[in-house]
């Protein structure tokens, strides 16, 4: 008896028995941990696992790197069982949840017996791509360009504009280094085959406008390998890494950059404005430029596109050549620091917008937009009916009689022109009298005068 009880308080104290004598069961053992990639749609985590009790909960634990956050999520209807395989679906690209590809993220499970024991898995870590394609990379000191097929050349000149850019707009410019790295492009064969992973817009609007690349996270970029109203391809990677740029120099908690600004800005990046130039060119010789107070938001019409970017590029650059880069780049900080835009360009450069429009119509040859309305010489009282001009009209109008102002002048000049056109209805009648009553005559003259053959 002695024997037997020295071997169970040896056994107890291994860990073999558990307290009261009975033998310890193990933790549950994790066999196997997987993803299935459901592109576009989904995700699904799996895990298998057995125990010698029956296994009555699994938690996938995950993270995305470079969002700062981590999660949880539980199996749907988890049946306890000694032998378990247990999932659960990831939504990536719906109209609730978006998840772009090139994500990385990093997970584990967890797995609780019955008896309280809890098991976990070695954390992992997976690359989401669109799968079935033969996926090769080149990288640099922060950026990663992912694509298939023939198409390294292009990615590392990708890499080069994007260093060119990061030098030239980041650090240069703005003054800042990126922290959320390494920048990840994803290059897609085309449009078709990138779309799918594009969180939606669809209607006209995507029917009429090619998209040749996409900022959807603060490091990821999706790319199509096209020129896009510039000769130089690099130029979309250029523009939306530009994005990225301006959302760490200017986008703040509070106060958010304008769309003119944001995209202005991003046009600034590439090696040069390319067709937005031209578009702009034609709108301002046709002085149908878009309304400031319309360029806060992105266009909705595709016939504006052009005129929207080219428009916008200019407007950032009549600021950059009004008081050089620095200014521009204190505009960017105070915008983050939570200053509303407009409030922020009278505070950096002393325009309100009205004053801003007005000086960049004329640095391009067109009159101000508006200008404060003369003072009225009749009391409103005695002319209720009249409202004073909110803006210059392209033409000026012609001269009136008399003063030209309140509605006197205007009577007088009605007055003047239904006189005119009075004299000029009688002269009309007389003159037609008197060319009938010529007819008359000529008619009876000539009949009495005419002479038969022989006589």
């Amino acid at each position: 008896m002695r024997l037997a009880a020295a071997a169970a308080m040896t056994l107890v104290a291994l860990g073999l028995l558990g307290p009261g004598g009975a033998p310890a069961r193990a933790a549950a053992v994790i066999e196997s941990v997987s993803v299935e990639n459901g592109y576009p749609r989904a995700l699904t985590f799996r895990v298998t696992a057995r125990a010698d009790t029956e296994i009555t909960d699994a938690t996938l634990h995950y993270a995305i790197k470079g969002r700062g956050t981590r999660a949880l999520d539980k199996p749907k209807d988890l049946a306890p069982a000694r032998a378990l395989t247990a999932e659960v679906e990831l939504l990536v690209n719906t109209g609730q949840n978006y998840i772009p590809v090139g994500s990385e993220f990093t997970y584990y499970w967890e797995v609780t017996t019955a008896d309280g024991q809890v098991a976990r898995s070695e954390e992992q870590q997976f690359l989401y791509l669109p799968p079935d394609r033969q996926w090769q990379s080149v990288a640099n000191d922060f950026m990663v360009v992912y694509y298939h097929g023939d198409r390294e050349t292009l990615a590392r000149a990708y890499l080069n504009a994007g260093a060119d850019t990061y030098e030239r707009i980041g650090r240069q410019l703005y003054g800042i280094e990126l922290t959320t790295l390494p920048v990840k492009v994803i290059l897609f064969a085309n449009e078709a085959e990138m779309n799918p992973a594009r969180p939606g817009q669809g209607g006209r609007f995507d029917a009429a406008v090619t998209t040749c690349g996409t900022k959807v996270t603060n490091d990821i970029l999706l790319m199509i390998p096209l020129a896009c109203g510039s000769p130089d391809r690099t130029d979309t990677l250029r523009h939306e890494l530009g994005h990225i740029l301006n959302d760490v120099a200017g986008q703040g908690a509070l106060a958010k950059l304008p769309a003119w600004m944001d995209e202005g800005a991003a046009v600034l990046a590439q090696s040069s404005p390319g067709d937005y130039e031209g578009a702009f060119r034609v709108a301002v010789r046709a002085d149908r430029l878009i309304p400031f107070n319309q360029m806060v938001v992105p266009t909705s019409n595709p016939q504006l596109v052009g005129v929207f970017y080219g428009q916008a590029y200019f407007m950032v650059k009549f600021l950059i050549d009004r008081e050089g880069p620095g200014k521009f780049a204190e505009l960017m900080r105070t915008i983050k620091a939570g200053t509303r835009y407009d409030q922020a360009i009278e505070r950096v450069y002393g325009l309100t917008m009205a004053q801003f429009e007005d000086a960049f119509r004329q640095e391009h040859g067109l009159a101000p937009r508006s200008q404060p309305t003369a003072a009225p010489t009749a009391a409103p009282a005695q002319r209720p009916q009249q409202a004073g001009p909110t803006a210059i009209p392209t033409r000026a109008p012609a001269q009136s009689g008399g003063d030209g102002s309140g509605s006197g002048g205007l009577d007088r000049g009605m007055l003047v022109i239904f006189g005119v056109a009075l004299l000029l209805a009688l002269a009309a009648v007389f003159s037609w009298l008197l060319a009938m009553m010529l007819a008359n005559n000529r008619q009876r003259g000539g009949g009495g005068g005419s002479a038969g053959p022989g006589s």
